[in-house]
């Protein structure tokens, strides 16, 4: 009887140490949540989706992030809209739109939506949020780290959000903001990454 209690000893042991090594070589959370805490600056490019109401709409987008707040979120297509952007320069945020007469538009009221559709954003959120969750996924064949945080503010439309992140080279790929019903409202698909990026001191300005 005895060796019998030993031997399940043993086997659920050797289940238990073979699923955490599972788990370590297929769930690389802390090598992910060290990268992105780390992060200083990043520059990517993608598809921006809106989801309202009246229907879904898609934008090829421009972004560039700093920890110190700023942001810069330009848009590249549709074409007739190409050359707008949003930034937020430390002190205000601002709009510019080449096809209208007075093209800067200053002090432009802040956003929930437009804030949190930036990794910088939700990586304050994931980190400061006592909500949080981590899951593996696949997306497009690839193997990803799905983290999940709240959104400060208790807004119904934008209530909590997810980022998928490669596993192996821990760049995002997905970015989602959910209302309070679970219903995606926006969808960032990442094409580019790149982290710590030195941006030019007028990036976060407007200039005609």
């Amino acid at each position: 009887m005895r060796r019998k209690i030993k031997c399940l000893f043993m086997a659920a042991l050797s289940f238990v140490l073979c699923s955490c090594s599972y788990f370590k070589e297929e769930l690389p959370q802390q090598s992910i949540n060290d990268r992105l805490q780390s992060m200083v600056s990043y520059e990517a490019t993608g598809t921006l989706i809106r989801i309202d109401e009246k229907g879904k709409w898609e934008y090829t987008v421009r972004q560039c992030w700093q920890n110190d707040g700023k942001y810069r979120l330009e848009i590249l297509e549709p074409e007739k809209y190409n050359g707008n952007y949003t930034v937020f320069n430390g002190n205000e945020v601002i709009q510019y739109n080449p096809s209208v007469k007075d093209s800067i538009i200053r002090n432009v009221p802040e956003s929930v939506a437009r804030n949190q559709i930036f990794v910088g954003a939700f990586v304050k959120n994931y980190f400061n949020s006592e909500n949080v969750s981590c899951v593996m996924a696949e997306l497009d064949e690839s193997k990803c780290t799905v983290l999940e945080a709240v959104i400060p503010g208790n807004n119904k439309y934008t209530a909590t959000e997810k980022l998928w992140v490669d596993n192996e080279s821990f760049n995002p790929v997905k970015l989602v903001l959910y209302d309070s019903d679970g219903n995606e409202k926006y969808i960032m698909e990442f094409d580019s990454f790149q982290y710590d990026v030195e941006f030019d001191e007028n990036t976060f300005e407007a200039k005609q």
